[in-house]
């Protein structure tokens, strides 16, 4: 099957993942040739961490990863005990 050099019609869509607290949020963006994933602290809209890939699989792969990361963050108040 031939490949055509035209790109679905999602391919440059951002796309965006929240945490489960909804106090993160992962982006992926198409920026000057490259997919950009950036994490977001909400409510600010800070600039936490910002990663490039020349793929757009590797920037969703990333994007997933850091979600489940932030996911699996201890939680304040959590993990201690009263002595």
């Amino acid at each position: 099957m031939a490949v055509s050099g035209r790109r679905r019609f999602d391919d440059d869509r951002v796309v965006r993942y929240e945490t489960v607290e909804k106090n993160f949020e992962v982006e992926v963006a198409r920026t000057l040739n490259k997919w950009c994933v950036t994490v977001y602290q909400v409510p600010e809209r800070s600039i936490v961490a910002q990663d490039f890939f020349p793929e757009r699989w590797k920037a969703l792969a990333r994007a997933q990863d850091f979600v489940r990361i932030l996911n699996q963050r201890k939680r304040e108040g959590e993990g201690t005990e009263p002595d």
